[in-house]
């Protein structure tokens, strides 16, 4: 066989590899269009099969070749350790979160909620003395519900309680909102804040950002986020 027909043949074949791979994938309904470790062996055995004597396959590229073929098939063998350590991990984390059920926590969020009339707190901190503090609420959709004007606070915690009324003075809605401070000093700089929300876990749920506590008034806190836990 000539190099232009081996070369068509070894072309032939990826381009067989990769169709068989596509339609396995369709059917099995996994999106990969990569080639095996296999798939790769054996293209690179079929190039040494039909290689022209005259012309054979030089010593570096097969080499070449070969070393790519041990990359692939180390990393492959890396990534299926490494989603089984995710997995555990997992499993491991979503396991110890249990013991947060019942439990009142304090992490880090900025979220309140309301319903049957009740509406929950939100605590603040102001890293130094703000003369206006501008909160903000909002709806799930965005719309500014209302916006309230603290002034004069000195450096420190506080607790932000919303009457659950918006701008016209109507019940909002039961729901999740969202509260967002806006804190500036004597002079107009901004002056740095941080939101906290707390109260008792009664539930978990597993999100792509990791594991989620459920609150009882209907909010979740992420679990990283959880500054304090008491009984």
């Amino acid at each position: 066989m000539s190099t232009t027909e081996a070369t068509s043949y070894y072309n032939s074949l990826l381009s067989s590899a990769s169709s068989t791979t596509t339609t396995t994938a369709m059917e099995s309904s996994s999106s990969t269009t990569s080639l095996t470790s296999e798939d790769f062996l054996t293209l690179l055995l079929a190039e040494i099969q039909y290689q022209d004597p005259t012309e054979p396959m030089d010593n570096a590229e097969m080499v070449s070749q070969l070393t790519g073929y041990s990359q692939l098939d180390q990393l492959t063998s890396i990534n299926e350790q490494l989603t089984d350590l995710t997995d555990s991990l997992t499993s491991v984390t979503a396991s110890n979160s249990l013991d947060y059920i019942g439990k009142t926590v304090v992490a880090e969020g900025s979220t309140i909620s309301k319903a049957n009339g009740v509406v929950s707190s939100l605590g603040f901190t102001l890293d130094e003395d703000a003369a206006s503090v501008t909160v903000n609420v909002y709806n799930s959709t965005g719309d500014i519900m209302t916006t309230e004007t603290l002034s004069d606070l000195a450096e420190g915690s506080y607790t932000y309680q919303w009457d659950g009324l918006d701008t016209d003075g109507d019940d909002a809605d039961d729901g999740i909102y969202s509260v967002i401070f806006t804190a500036l000093d004597s002079s107009g700089a901004s002056v740095s804040s941080s939101t906290t929300a707390s109260g008792t876990v009664t539930g978990l749920t597993m999100t792509s950002d990791g594991v989620a506590l459920t609150l009882s008034d209907g909010r979740s806190v992420n679990l990283v986020d959880v500054i304090s836990v008491s009984s």
